[in-house]
């Protein structure tokens, strides 16, 4: 038991750390993606920009002889937008989008919804009234039917006779340029009028347990006035004849027994891990492409090992020749040329040491004095 805990504690980890790793690579891969994005949409810009202020100079210096702007690629689409300009590029942070949306109450508790009728403060159409289209979580901004179009200038690939070179659509427009307005009455005149509303705070949050949903009030502070969510239409199911009609779906068409198992043997050893390391016994066709495997690396390594340079084809016939001569063996006359080399130079070290290699004969004065012990122990002189 205790082995089986710690084999699955291993394969927990090594799960997870594949699992950070992964998440590691597509962060970085989106914030690379983010980035260019946002400096081919600023790039963009700019080329636009300057392209529009050299066509008003060459206008106002050359007058009918400046080049024609509205020809090639942007005929039917002069002084439009891209289309990568046409929403905002790269991801935004939670801090961000909260910041957007801090007067609807944030970007956790968005107090709007599509149909709600919303003022702009910004742009060509401020201060106009319309109805929000479609709110995009990501970004914090939100859509306004018939209000803040542009021109969008289309990749010329896609011109048909149903689409034109440039068309015309609502720009998206964060939540701050934005605000709510409703019909409130008022109890001093009994006047019902629209009433621009510039803070939502969430109340009387509830969350369902079983489906997850989040459901809130949003409410006027300081009035404590409830507005209540734009009514939603509902949607319209039009049936196909590749529909599954629900007497199909709700047929019983498996019935648990003992005779089989409840699912087929492929399922299961998919959920037990087929080619997990843990495993012991494997199936005969995935040991036979592991063996497989494994020599054709062993192939491959002998064969890079059998592949020499010219000089390590000299070296290893050098080494092959040797070997077939064997071992040396000295004969007499190399022993005696040998003898008469080292005599030589034996000869030449000493005359260069300044010695001779003649030994001396021994005198009375080299022979040494006897010492006391010598005098004690020898015998007396006999008598005359």
């Amino acid at each position: 038991m205790q082995k089986i805990l710690r084999r699955v504690a291993t394969a927990e980890r090594v799960a997870n750390k594949r699992k950070r790793t992964k998440q590691g690579h597509i962060w970085k891969q989106q914030k690379k993606q983010d980035m260019s994005d946002q400096t081919g949409q600023v790039r963009m810009a700019r080329d636009e920009i300057k392209a529009a202020k050299q066509a008003i100079r060459n206008d106002w210096s050359m007058g009918a002889l400046s080049p024609r702007t509205d020809v090639g690629d942007w005929q039917g689409a002069y002084g439009t937008i891209g289309e990568y300009r046409f929403s905002s590029a790269g991801r935004f942070t939670f801090a961000q989008r909260d910041a957007r949306c801090q007067w609807a109450g944030g970007a956790r508790y968005l107090n709007l919804a599509p149909g709600d009728r919303v003022v702009l403060l910004e742009g060509p159409d401020k201060g106009r009234i319309g109805p929000i289209y479609a709110i995009s979580s990501e970004t914090a901004e939100v859509t306004v039917e018939g209000l803040n179009k542009s021109n969008i200038r289309l990749n010329p690939l896609m011109k048909t006779d149903e689409f034109t070179t440039a068309v015309n659509l609502e720009i998206p427009l964060p939540v701050s340029s934005v605000r709510l307005v409703y019909p409130i009455t008022d109890p001093s005149t009994g006047k019902t009028r629209d009433v621009i509303i510039n803070q939502l705070v969430s109340s009387g949050l509830v969350i369902d347990r079983q489906s997850g949903k989040k459901r809130w009030d949003r409410v006027v502070p300081g009035l404590n006035i409830s507005i209540p969510w734009p009514e939603k239409a509902d949607p319209r199911n039009v049936d196909h004849k590749s529909d599954t009609l629900r007497i199909d779906v709700e047929e019983k068409t498996f019935v648990p027994t003992l005779l089989r198992p409840p699912m087929p043997l492929s399922v299961i050893d998919e959920l037990r891990g087929k080619y997990s390391r843990f495993r012991t016994r494997h199936e005969p066709e995935y040991i036979a492409r592991l063996e497989a495997e494994e020599q054709a690396k062993k192939d491959r390594a002998k064969l890079i090992e059998s592949m020499r340079t010219p000089l390590q084809e000299y070296h290893r016939a050098e080494r092959e020749n040797k070997k077939k001569k064997g071992k040396p063996r000295l004969t007499l006359e190399m022993l005696e040329k040998i003898g008469e080399v080292i005599a030589k130079s034996r000869e030449r070290t000493l005359n260069a040491a300044g010695v001779s290699d003649a030994v001396p004969p021994n005198t009375s004065s080299d022979v040494p004095p006897p010492t006391s012990s010598d005098a004690r122990s020898s015998p007396p002189p006999p008598p005359t």
